[in-house]
């Protein structure tokens, strides 16, 4: 199953989710943000790929 983890500026939250989710043995995790400023900004292909 593939998770996106998201936050206003994928610096905190998302980030931290996906830190503590990335070695788990069924899922795959990413993480983006919705702001302009955001680390890794999300898009359509982040929706595509999340479950």
């Amino acid at each position: 199953m593939n998770i996106l983890f998201v936050c206003s500026r994928n610096k905190w939250r998302s980030a931290t989710a996906e830190s503590i989710f990335k070695n788990h043995p069924i899922h795959q995790v990413r993480s983006a943000g919705t702001e302009p400023s955001a680390r890794i900004k999300l898009s359509a292909k982040h929706l595509t790929w999340a479950d």
